[in-house]
């Protein structure tokens, strides 16, 4: 099942980080199976995440939330994609994928999303146009005066 508009070229956010640090798979920053973090992370490049992380996570690249990922926080980016369970609200500037097996309990907010069959969703979801998505620092702001 998808939602929302077709991207438009160059509406793209691009990494300010150096290409020469990128993998493989196109990820700069990993966080392993094993790992886990208490706090805010922040990222300007690709990132993969398949461990344990309460707190918030920003990424200005792509964020992939693998399959063993555990997550209990506030997600903040522009392409999102989730395999793994997230415990929190999401917030993508760009594009939301969820897929099998991943599991969101919480909101979301994307002007582009997509949801697998066979995903467990638990919230609701608020779609905005590109122009009106709240962009991801602003975000992170807001996130934090409404929790207080």
């Amino acid at each position: 099942m998808s939602f929302g508009r077709s991207k438009e070229e160059g509406q793209s956010i691009q990494s300010g980080t150096a290409s020469q640090s990128t993998n493989a798979k196109g990820v700069e920053a990993f966080l392993g199976k094993g790992a886990r973090i208490t706090g805010n992370l922040q990222f300007t490049g690709p990132v993969e995440i398949d461990g344990y992380v309460e707190g918030e996570i920003s990424a200005k690249g792509k964020l992939t939330i693998g399959e063993s990922a555990n997550i209990k926080a506030k997600v903040i980016g522009a392409d999102i994609v989730v395999r793994g369970t997230v415990t929190g609200d999401i917030i993508s500037s760009e594009k939301l994928s969820l897929l099998r097996p991943a599991k969101v309990i919480g909101n979301i907010t994307s002007n582009n999303l997509s949801i697998e069959e066979g995903v467990v969703f638990e919230g609701s979801c608020s779609m905005k146009t590109s122009a009106s998505v709240t962009p991801i620092k602003e975000a992170a702001e807001l996130g934090k005066k409404s929790s207080s």
